[in-house]
């Protein structure tokens, strides 16, 4: 990973209605809308440190201390899931 990826990955991904439902639900932001979710999610990727993004199979996993979080994002479809229970090797 590379910061030229981290910010592509951070100004394209996309997520599907029920996705950011599952998102707000497991990240405890339910009252956020569609764009204040995605706002959120570019800060997550954006504030990831470089050793704290693994790439395992399809997946580039953010593990970001500062929100407290893991997001894995499907390196072809750019769609996120938030995932609380991966163990990074960094």
């Amino acid at each position: 990973m590379n910061e030229n990826l981290k910010t592509s990955i951070a100004d394209n991904f996309k997520n599907t209605e029920l996705g950011f439902l599952r998102i707000r639900k497991n990240l405890q932001i339910v009252s956020y809308s569609n764009l204040q979710t995605e706002n959120y999610l570019r800060e997550i990727i954006l504030s990831t440190h470089l050793n704290c993004i693994e790439t395992k199979g399809k997946n580039h996993y953010f593990e970001c201390a500062k929100f407290n979080a893991i997001l894995a994002v499907n390196s072809h479809s750019l769609t996120i899931i938030v995932n609380g229970n991966v163990k990074l090797t960094h």
